[in-house]
């Protein structure tokens, strides 16, 4: 601890050197104290919030905490209109005046399997019906309608569609209308040796979990009616036994009730469509079998085949048929985000300042409180906001600063937004993400790593980002992430998908993500602070003006 105090220190005398003290940025940079870090996130990650879940009391009572924030810290509100009954000075009569309030609010569909839970296969060559029994044989993951859906099965290989790798296992078979038949991983994933390992790759725990939702987004998109899993190492139905008590046990947690079964309670946003995502459907090892072997499917030769020649191997099922009838409960719930805004010279081009407040809430006597997944996020949009106020500038760009809802729940607070936004969508130059900047991966011995992911086509964001490292003496060691087009399982993605650029800052994995002990005492709050006042002189050069395509600019 003395040597990160020294080191801080140092940074700021370093800093006083570097900036005049009349200027408006330093004010602001000077507001942003470890003091003022660890309080807000303490307060957030707090018992008192319930852990945030999405809708709930503890979510309403943080959603409440940062709009008055904001409006302490003298941020303008941004959120949707309010009418304000208004007494008359000058008569008895009462009169309307609209109003805006810090938020935006949002009806979310919430809902889980039902009741009716039925899946069957027709077996032309053998004139068969075979049933089989939920929980036993088959479960299903569905989405917010009921299914009722009768189609043929296409066997895809990995269901990956991978273009700019030169594989995709769709290539050759049309699975409109059908039922998909996949294997987990992709080409090589089960031998670290292969060429196709070596390939196909994702480079962190983070890129596996966004392969599988690439998968499933890749089957919806080409009119697959339903997904159905292939397992390699377990049967899917040791995980539906009914009868052990107190099996879900280890040092996050223990307990008789499934820690997974909140995430069966799923959200989305009603839209103005009807649009169900395909049923993912999991099969018991006999099930499985019986599917493979009524195709002539061998999995694991096909595995080594796939991974020897990284060639699709795909094929329609000819002689089966599968029928999957399904309910769902479903109830609708009401959730915000907090949306508040710092007027520019020009405000109608915005920078979009945000981070998800909600976390998991509570499951059998635990809170899950979520200190680092997103409180430490939603600090840096407050601090930020106070910094920015406290310069007593005004930017030639607005900043819109944010708090999005049901992150946890699919990025819903972020795309609601992004189809209602404060200023139109395509005015926004730039969106600046936060999630999870309060913990050290494990091997982050000297406890300064972080990320920073932005639009690859827009190098003025590293550059500037790693010039104000070096300029303010920030102790990170940034990791600077490029790619086409960021996206992934947090609020930057809705943005990203609108050709927005985008720069995204974390700080690093560990064990406690999603589980019961993510609390504010464990958080690194030196390297949280860092992290923020990166991000403030980052996003002053852009908000004052500073050209987001200046390299760009310069080649043409």
């Amino acid at each position: 601890m003395k040597k990160f105090s020294f080191i801080a220190l140092i940074s700021g005398l370093f800093i006083l050197q570097a900036f005049p003290q009349e200027d408006l940025r330093m004010k602001g940079f000077q507001s942003i104290t470890e003091e003022a870090v660890k309080q807000q996130l303490f307060f957030l990650a707090s018992d008192w919030m319930q852990g945030r879940a999405t809708g709930t009391e503890g979510e309403y009572m943080a959603g409440d905490y940062i709009a008055s924030m904001f409006g302490l810290y003298g941020i303008k509100p941004a959120g949707d209109y309010t009418e304000l009954l208004r007494n008359s000075r000058n008569s008895s009569s009462m009169g309307q005046q609209r109003e805006r309030g810090f938020f935006q609010k949002m009806n979310l569909i919430e809902y889980q399997p039902g009741a009716t839970q039925e899946l069957s296969f027709s077996d032309k060559k053998k004139g068969t019906l075979i049933p089989l029994t939920w929980k036993t044989d088959f479960d299903a993951e569905t989405g917010d309608l009921p299914a009722d859906i009768t189609a043929p099965i296409v066997f895809v290989g990995y269901g990956l569609a991978m273009d700019s790798l030169g594989y995709n296992d769709f290539s050759g078979v049309n699975v409109r209308g059908c039922i998909i038949l996949r294997m987990p991983g992709y080409p090589g994933s089960h031998d670290t040796s292969s060429a196709a390992w070596k390939k196909f790759h994702p480079r962190d725990r983070y890129g596996e979990y966004m392969l599988n939702r690439a998968k499933n987004a890749t089957a919806k998109k080409l009119g697959a009616r339903g997904i159905m899993e292939i397992s390699f190492t377990n049967d899917f139905s040791d995980n539906w036994a009914a009868n052990v008590p107190f099996r879900f046990q280890n040092r996050f947690y223990e307990g008789k009730d499934d820690p997974n079964e909140f995430y069966r309670h799923r959200m989305k946003i009603p839209g103005d469509t009807l649009d169900p995502d395909p049923p993912v459907i999991m099969l018991s090892r006999r099930a499985m079998n019986y599917v493979l072997s009524s195709a002539g499917i061998d999995p694991l030769v096909l595995r080594n085949q796939l991974t020897a020649t990284m060639k699709p191997a795909s094929r329609e099922l000819t002689s089966l048929t599968a029928h999957l009838k399904t309910s769902v409960n479903s109830h609708i719930v009401k959730a915000r985000n907090v949306i508040g805004w710092m007027e520019g010279e020009d405000t109608t081009r915005t920078i979009v300042i945000g981070a998800h407040y909600d976390h998991l809430g509570t499951w059998n006597g635990y809170i899950f409180n979520g200190a680092d997944d997103n409180a430490s996020g939603t600090v840096a949009v407050m601090t930020l906001a106070r910094a920015f106020a406290a310069s007593g500038i005004r930017p030639k760009y607005s900043i819109v600063f944010a708090a999005w809802t049901g992150e946890e729940k699919g990025l819903l607070g972020s795309y609601y937004y992004v189809s209602h936004p404060f200023r139109p969508i395509d005015k926004t130059l730039l969106y600046v993400n936060f999630d999870m900047i309060s913990r050290n991966s494990p091997d982050d011995s000297l406890r300064n790593q972080c990320t920073m992911s932005y639009t690859k086509a827009y190098k003025t964001l590293e550059n500037t980002a790693s010039e104000k490292v070096t300029d303010a003496r920030i102790d990170l060691n940034v990791a600077f992430r490029p790619s086409e087009k960021p996206r992934g399982g947090s609020d930057h993605t809705p943005f990203a998908e609108k050709n927005i650029p985008i720069i995204y800052f974390m700080a690093g994995w560990h064990d406690e993500y999603h589980t019961p002990y993510d609390h504010a005492e464990k958080a690194d709050i030196r390297k949280t602070t860092e992290i923020i006042r990166l991000a403030y002189l980052t996003i002053w050069d852009f908000a004052t003006g500073k050209d987001i395509r200046q390299e760009e600019n310069r080649k043409n």
